[in-house]
């Protein structure tokens, strides 16, 4: 019985592994479009925190991800973009040079 829990406890990290990549590649992919319409260098994408928030009455997880961006080639900016699941919650441009 004990081998089963392990087996089953050893399948869920890795499930939750995978789901994580999948949202680090969404991001990635989502911030790449969004300074694409705002016609900044996208630089990096990286996740920094996960959040528990309440919305309507529900908890909800909710993942932040800082977009470095250049406007002008020169400087180097962070976007906050957060992620609820694989959808888009927010994001969040700073003022940038351009």
């Amino acid at each position: 019985m004990s081998s089963v829990a392990v087996l089953i406890g050893l399948m869920f990290i890795a499930y939750i592994f995978l789901l994580q990549r999948r949202q680090d590649e969404r991001a990635t992919a989502l911030a790449k479009q969004l300074c694409q319409q705002q016609q900044i260098q996208f630089l990096d994408c990286a996740r920094v925190s996960h959040k528990l928030v309440k919305k309507d009455g529900h908890r909800v997880l909710r993942t932040l991800y800082l977009v470095e961006f250049s406007g002008d080639g020169e400087s180097r900016y962070q976007a906050q973009l957060w992620l609820k699941g694989l959808r888009l919650a927010a994001f969040e441009l700073p003022a940038f040079k351009t």
